[in-house]
């Protein structure tokens, strides 16, 4: 049996051969509608193929999952990339040391991302250019951070509001210090003990946000609700809709983006136009279709890949409700956390 990176075959109608489990049982029948969902569940876990079946692709080209244009500027210069870099360092490494988050350099970190990003937003022609490319477990932060600035001001947000968001995203994923390091950086998916253990960082990080740093709590609860779903299904408390909280849902688009896209210990990253259709495909079973629609316009993606023609595609109306909860493809955990 040969193993499949199936992020090779993105943007392909169907696959010309079957796909197995680790247990050599079918998972997928050839010529079958290969859909975004079927993509990223095949992303998570170990698929193959048979190796007389077809033509074989062994390995995966990197400069084809190259996630951005060399041409483009980033809204952050490479000192500016490498001070933000430093200070989530810095924070992440307090928090391992059983010490409390200096506010100050959290808020310096955050003063400057909306500084770089309300000075150049205009100039944006891709989310790319949004976003740092580093070290996952320090960038990812930023890059989240980055992301929801940009868009509370295309949310015209207030000055507060904006001040509140970026803060709250830079730190969602402050819990994960406390998760055991076998866990957090394993290179293959969660096993059901695991993954429960991961989804604990959501808890443990509005208990040092909140109680720890003494933020506020609409700060505290962006860590405790970006991985809730829309429609209900996430974690921890399983709530949905507007029970979210609005900071919440905007964190959410911003770090399943930016996991989508990064390099990381069991996946090769997937191109930006690849992971929007994967979330276009997810719309309102995991998002606010409302904020997921003005965050794929956040740039031009309408004339440069034709990815969304119309707000329909992603469910949106005015009165969305998810319904169907039982049935929806959720965005895997392993895949994100």
């Amino acid at each position: 049996m040969q193993k499949v990176v199936i992020l090779e075959y993105v943007g392909q109608e169907s696959l010309e051969f079957d796909l197995y489990n680790s247990f050599r049982e079918k998972i997928y029948e050839k010529g079958t509608p290969l859909t975004p969902s079927m993509v990223l569940k095949f992303s998570t876990v170990a698929v193959y193929r048979d190796e007389n079946e077809g033509e074989l692709v062994s390995s995966v080209s990197r400069a084809k999952y190259k996630t951005y244009d060399d041409s483009l500027t980033s809204v952050y210069s490479h000192e500016i990339a490498e001070y933000l870099v430093s200070n989530a360092k810095k924070v992440i490494e307090q928090v391992e040391k059983g010490e409390i988050p200096d506010k100050s350099v959290c808020e310096a970190t955050r003063n400057i991302i909306i500084d770089e990003i309300s000075s150049k937003i205009d100039e944006v022609e891709s989310i790319h250019q949004l976003r740092i490319v580093d070290d996952y477990t320090f960038s990812h932060g930023v890059n989240v951070a980055s992301i929801c600035s940009a868009l509370a001001f295309k949310f015209d947000f207030q000055q507060k509001e904006i001040e509140d968001l970026t803060l709250a995203a830079f730190l969602h994923d402050i819990g994960k210090t406390r998760i055991p390091p076998e866990i957090l950086q394993k290179p293959k998916p969660l096993v059901p003990s695991e993954l429960e253990i991961m989804k604990q960082h959501t808890i443990y990080g509005y208990d040092i946000i909140k109680n720890q740093m003494g933020l506020p709590e609409r700060i505290a609860l962006v860590a405790l609700e970006h991985q809730e779903k829309y429609n209900g299904t996430g974690y921890p408390r399983g709530i949905k809709g507007k029970e979210i909280s609005l900071f919440s849902q905007i964190a959410s688009i911003a770090d399943v983006y930016d996991a989508l896209v990064s390099q990381r210990v069991y996946k090769e990253p997937m191109t930006s136009s690849d992971a929007i259709k994967i979330m276009i495909a997810e719309g309102s079973k995991s998002f606010n279709p409302f904020v997921l629609y003005k965050f794929i316009y956040l740039v031009n993606y309408k004339s440069s890949d034709g990815i969304v023609e119309d707000p329909q595609i992603i469910g949106f109306s005015e009165d969305t409700e998810h319904e169907g909860a039982e049935s929806a493809t959720k965005i895997d955990s392993n895949l994100l956390d």
